[in-house]
Parts: C-alpha cells; sequence; structure tokens
C-alpha cells in the first residue's frame, strides 16, 4: 500500500507516533513543506493529538495544565505565551493550518464561544489580551 493511502487511514495519535519513529532526514523534509523544523512539527503533532484525546474523553481544557507541551517559538514565550496551555497548542495548529481556508472560521468560532460565556477568565487557559490578533497574523 502506497504511504499516502496508508497515512489517510491513520488516527491522528498514530500519525504523531508514525512522524516521531521516522529517520531524521524523512521528518525533515515533511517539515518543511509547512515551513517549520522538524523538532517542533514532532512536539506539536504529540500535544495536538495529546488534546484531541481530552477533547474525545470528555475531558476539561479549562484552566488545565498540559502534560504534553509543544515546543514554541522565542517569539511566542518572549510574549509571555507558555506551552503548557491549550492556547499554545492552538499556536502549533495555527502554524501547521496557516495555509488553510477554514482557520479564520475556526478562529472566528472561538471568538463566539468566549463572547457567549463572558464569565470565563481565558487567561487560564493561556490565552493574551491580543489572542485572536496572534491567530490571525499571517506567518
Amino acid at each position: 500500500m502506497p504511504i499516502y493511502a496508508l497515512v489517510e487511514v491513520f488516527s491522528f495519535g498514530t500519525l504523531s507516533k508514525f512522524y516521531k519513529n521516522m529517520k531524521n532526514l524523512d521528518k525533515k523534509a515533511v517539515a518543511k513543506n509547512f515551513g517549520v523544523g522538524y523538532k517542533y512539527l514532532e512536539s506539536w503533532l504529540e500535544s495536538i493529538s495529546y488534546v484531541r484525546n481530552i477533547c474525545a474523553h470528555y475531558g476539561r481544557l479549562y484552566n488545565a495544565k498540559l502534560s504534553k507541551t509543544p515546543l514554541l517559538y522565542k517569539d511566542y514565550t518572549k510574549l509571555g505565551i507558555g506551552n503548557n496551555r491549550i492556547f499554545g497548542v492552538m499556536l502549533c495548529m495555527k502554524h501547521i493550518l496557516s495555509n488553510d481556508e477554514h482557520w479564520n472560521s475556526y478562529v472566528e468560532k472561538i471568538q463566539i464561544l468566549i463572547d457567549e460565556y463572558e464569565v470565563v477568565d481565558v487567561k487560564t487557559m493561556g490565552f493574551p489580551d491580543n489572542w485572536k490578533e496572534i491567530l490571525l497574523m499571517k506567518i
């Protein structure tokens, strides 16, 4: 079976583990398509998979400290954005999906949720004041 067909049936967790077990040279080739280093992509896939599993099993993301944390660019950490909250993982998703037309719609839906539940303090999930600007910023 060709690899492009095989990855179509992978779960996200399997895809993450598959990538982690690839040779570094092959990881670099894949990561280049996303414009990131392979170590970043590896940690991002693992973190996104971890958050996906929390969601799939009705876990809580609000005020949760994540145990599988992504590597973040220094530009983000200089802004005080941490990697152990959901916002850090959303930054990873932003970079992976930077050319996806659905990303802006996704960010708008998050804004709608935040507006609907005003009592929720999004800072406990790592969201800075200018979160929307950061998530919509072109890379």
